[in-house]
């Protein structure tokens, strides 16, 4: 048996086996180089006479195994039939009896396939004039920058290189990664992931660009869009919220009901594909989580919406994920050390990164906590509803307990009935101290820096060593811990009921295992919290940590709100460990990874600064537009710097008299919300009286805005964050970016603060190595707003005079195309900008 199936399969199958009561499953095993079974997946159980065997999900060298739970191990004519379809696809299929001590091969494990090679004329015979793609994209024009990208996207491949391509606008930097990927992919059997930050990109690959390569190339590669689980509806928890309407108001019912209708109709189960948007708290009352997950042995298991999902994802050549989705995986598979079978994704070590510009962000992201006291009414209030005392999962499995626990399990039922009206009690005890403890120190906190708590004025403040060493902090220290050994001692009253109900009678666990399981969900959470409170209270130098206090809304009323945060200070060596080395292929790629054409920024913060040899290369392809005369970039050199005086009203004033040159067509992006408040409301009234559309970030959604602008010629939009990158407007809508201010971080930021002392701390220079490269890709991504096409000419007009005056203003500009920079006094730049923008540029 060993020779075939490693000591850890072979539990693990008795597992999988003793959890379905000895009826027969199928499971998908990932062999090593000697073609031992090593990781095991269940695919699916059935019955004693039969069980659903989903075949698609396996891949070459893979084996199939399932038990006959009648002992004899002879083939039946399904199994013959299965194994000759497995066998085909270069998969094993071994059928074990229960005890998994014995073993028949019907078909044995394939040995791994050869190695593979892109061939360079392979890549380049998609791209040519007469190629497949210029024959089938309407308006293609070949891009020598597009095909040298897709060159070394394949020998990233080819070599198990770490890539990073920068890939300026124009280039179709999508089809370059996309053809190498799909070509890798079906010659080696090995899917491919691509992971992008937006779900703007997602959408393009998923509905657009995927799409039309298997129409133009005729290829037949197969690719899914990976979701997280909380996008999924969960079969069982909309059965049980279904159980207590009680818990929901009339309006929420309502959306209850139309859920369960809709769970009958839909063949995808995601949120996605809801015709109307259901209430946030509805939603993570009846959405798919992994805490909350009992897998195969669940009843609605082989139909369930997520594991379906997850079964076309194990067959698919390409997956389109998010970077947060990616990071997740990559930890679950640290944390396990389980790099060969699935965790979040199936099993791969090929990547193309997309927007990598944001990994950095989104890790850190990714790995940071917050305690707030809605984290512990989310979990609490699971048990029991605050306010209908009979709804909860206490009061559930009490009232279930008694409906199904014979009388001959007196003395049992009273242990379990004991331990469950003391964690009814000890449940609001904990939340009443939560909530007591948190606000308690946010008034504290406040006081300790002298300051109001106010409705629309945040506090906060980092932890340093000068406020750490303070009474207050030092008393609000004391209270955080011993909240934390609060709910880790409420945490094990929830393990010990839990280790009760294991002694229930199997027939009895079977029929409370819906309740079990959201307890086993609510156990992990409780642990988490008590985690994340002591991380706020520890002194790691690895670690960023800090409080806010504000003043909101809190269920019908308002009050304090206190959050006690905690970040990563470096990522680049979680990411290494995560990412980079576990890779075979690791392309990262976006329009602007580079700070005036280096790369040493990108390969510093994500950890690539150790990578041997020649396994890292690095190309940048400038975009293939006449910036020279498609663009221009002006700049005024007689406006105040921000923060002087006279800077807001000179913003007003040149922003107007420039929106009315270029006849609206214009994009005005701020850094700071108040600003852009204040410049909007002057302006406003203004530009509507003369006709012109006045569009503000926050009035409407981005993609509403973004349809808004692109109907009406004369529209202005006045925008923030999300819309200094990810937005296209080819053509005459848009001519005209106006950028307020170069884009540098608040300096206050928590963890922006933190970075910049720990780069100070090691000698470096924080702003030269930190602050400036980090707002010189932001400036690149808004200049980037501009030009779209070959066709498209417009002015970005730059009002913040430090570009010009300040040394590191060169780094800025020495990042940006060959583009013509017109530096004069307001009246001159106006009139440049006047002739440019009248002028038809020759052969657009």
């Amino acid at each position: 048996m060993n020779e075939y199936l490693s000591i850890s399969a072979q539990e693990a199958l008795r597992e999988a086996i003793a959890e379905t009561c000895g009826n027969e499953v199928f499971c998908l095993g990932h062999t090593d180089g000697q073609q031992v079974v090593c990781e095991l997946e269940i695919l699916a159980r059935g019955n004693r006479d039969a069980a659903p065997a989903l075949l698609q999900v396996c891949r070459h060298g893979d084996v199939v195994i399932h038990n006959h739970p009648g002992g004899c191990l002879d083939p039946s004519d399904q199994d013959v039939e299965i194994a000759g379809r497995l066998g085909n696809m270069g998969v094993g299929f071994y059928i074990v009896d229960n005890h998994v001590q014995h073993l028949y091969r019907v078909v044995e494990a394939f040995s791994p396939l050869k190695k593979v090679h892109i061939a360079p004329q392979d890549v380049a015979g998609h791209f040519m004039p007469d190629g497949c793609i210029s024959e089938t994209l309407a308006g293609y024009e070949e891009r020598p920058e597009q095909l040298r990208m897709a060159f070394a996207v394949a020998e990233s491949f080819n070599r198990d290189a770490i890539s990073l391509i920068e890939a300026g606008t124009g280039i179709g930097k999508s089809l370059a990664y996309l053809v190498p990927s799909v070509l890798w992919a079906l010659a080696s059997r090995e899917r491919v992931v691509i992971s992008t930050n937006t779900i703007n990109l997602q959408e393009q690959l998923i509905r657009k660009d995927l799409p039309f390569l298997q129409r133009a190339t005729g290829l037949e590669f197969s690719f899914e869009l990976v979701k997280g689980r909380s996008n999924y509806l969960c079969r069982r928890r909309l059965e049980s919220a279904s159980a207590e309407p009680g818990l929901f108001d009339n309006q929420q019912t309502n959306e209850l009901a139309s859920l369960r209708s809709w769970a009958e109709q839909t063949a995808d189960g995601s949120r996605e594909d809801l015709s109307f948007v259901p209430r946030e708290n509805l939603w993570s009352e009846v959405c798919c989580e992994a805490d909350q997950c009992s897998r195969a042995r669940c009843q609605y298991f082989n139909n369930c919406f997520f594991h379906q999902a997850r079964r076309r994802a194990a067959h698919a050549d390409i997956l389109i994920v998010n970077h947060a989705l990616l990071l997740a995986d990559l930890t679950l598979r640290k944390m396990t050390d389980n790099y060969s079978s699935v965790a979040v994704l199936p099993p791969f070590s090929r990547l193309v990164l997309d927007e990598a510009h944001h990994l950095e962000e989104v890790a850190t992201r990714y790995f940071s906590t917050q305690v707030t006291r809605f984290a512990f009414a989310r979990v609490l209030n699971r048990l029991r509803h605050p306010r209908k005392l009979e709804r909860g999962l206490l009061p559930r499995l009490l009232t279930q307990l008694g409906k199904e626990l014979s009388d001959t399990q007196d003395v049992l039922y009273q242990d379990i009935h004991e331990k469950i009206e003391r964690l009814v009690g000890t449940r609001q005890t904990l939340y009443d101290r939560a909530v007591a403890d948190l606000e308690q120190a946010g008034h504290d906190l406040a006081k300790a820096l002298g300051r109001d708590i106010r409705s629309k004025e945040e506090i906060r403040q980092r932890l340093v060593d000068d406020f750490t060493s303070k009474s207050a902090w030092k008393k609000t220290a004391k209270r955080l811990r011993g909240l934390a050994q609060a709910t880790c001692d409420f945490t094990g009253d929830v393990e010990g009921l839990l280790k009760a109900l294991k002694q229930l009678p199997e027939e009895t666990r079977d029929k409370l295992g819906s309740v079990t399981t959201d307890l086993g969900g609510v156990f992990s959470r409780l642990g988490i919290l008590a985690d994340n409170l002591y991380a706020s209270t520890a002194k790691d130098p690895s670690s960023c940590s800090w409080f806010e206090i504000g003043y909101g809304r809190i269920g019908r009323s308002e009050g304090v709100i206190s959050r006690f945060c905690t970040a990563p200070l470096d990522v680049s060596s979680l990411l290494r460990e995560t990412l980079i080395d576990r890779m075979r292929t690791a392309v990262m790629t976006s329009a602007t990874l580079t700070v005036a054409g280096n790369f040493s920024f990108l390969r510093k913060r994500i950890g690539l600064e150790e990578i041997e040899g020649k396994r890292l290369t690095e190309l940048l392809l400038t975009s293939p537009f006449d910036f020279k005369r498609q663009a221009l970039l002006a700049i005024p050199t007689d406006i105040p710097e921000p923060g002087r005086p006279g800077f807001t009203e000179a913003v007003r004033d040149i922003s107007e008299r420039a929106l009315l040159l270029a006849d609206g067509r214009s994009f005005v992006l701020f850094t700071a919300y108040s600003l852009l408040r204040r410049i909007h409301g002057e302006l406003a009234p203004v530009l509507s009286a003369q006709g012109y559309r006045i569009l503000r970030q926050g009035e409407a959604t981005r993609h509403r805005l973004l349809e808004q602008f692109g109907q009406d010629p004369t529209s202005v939009l006045f925008a923030t964050d999300s819309f200094w990158e990810g937005v296209d407007v080819p053509g005459r809508a848009l001519e005209q970016v106006i950028i307020v201010r170069l884009p540098f971080r608040v300096p206050t930021e928590p963890v922006l603060e933190a970075r910049v002392e720990a780069i100070e701390q090691a000698g470096g220079d924080p702003f030269m190595e930190y602050t400036v490269p980090q707002a010189v890709i932001r400036f690149r991504q808004g200049f980037g707003r501009l030009i779209r096409n070959k066709t498209d000419r417009g002015v970005v007009l730059i009002l913040d005079s430090r570009v010009i005056r300040r040394g590191y203003g060169r780094m800025f500009l020495k990042s940006l195309p060959d583009v013509p920079v017109v530096k004069l006094p307001q009246d001159e730049l106006l009139a440049a900008m006047a002739d440019f923008l009248s002028k038809e540029s020759e052969n657009l």
